[in-house]
Order: C-alpha cells, then sequence, then structure tokens
C-alpha cells in the first residue's frame, strides 16, 4: 500500500505532465501543483517535529 508521500508524487508527475501538454488549463495546473508541493513540504515539517 502507498503512503501519502508516494501518492502525492505520483499526482505531481501527472500535473507537469499535464502542465506541458494543457495550455488551456496551465493556471489551474500550476495551483494544483503548488497545492501538492504545500502539503508534501507540511508532511515534511511535521516528520521532523515528530522525530
Amino acid at each position: 500500500m502507498m503512503n501519502r508521500v508516494e501518492i502525492l508524487r505520483l499526482q505531481r508527475e501527472k500535473v507537469l505532465a499535464n502542465i506541458l501538454t494543457d495550455n488551456a488549463n496551465r493556471a489551474k495546473w500550476l495551483t494544483e501543483l503548488m497545492d501538492i508541493d504545500d502539503e508534501i513540504e507540511e508532511m515534511a515539517k511535521e516528520k521532523l517535529k515528530v522525530n
């Protein structure tokens, strides 16, 4: 079973591909990318607090 970070990384790869191919919705994909990166960053911060 994949953990949340692995799922987010896969979603990130898909979003990056969409940014390159779907210029009409580029802002949407960039926003999605920022949201994914923010969530990954928050999870990393939480992990540091726990350890």
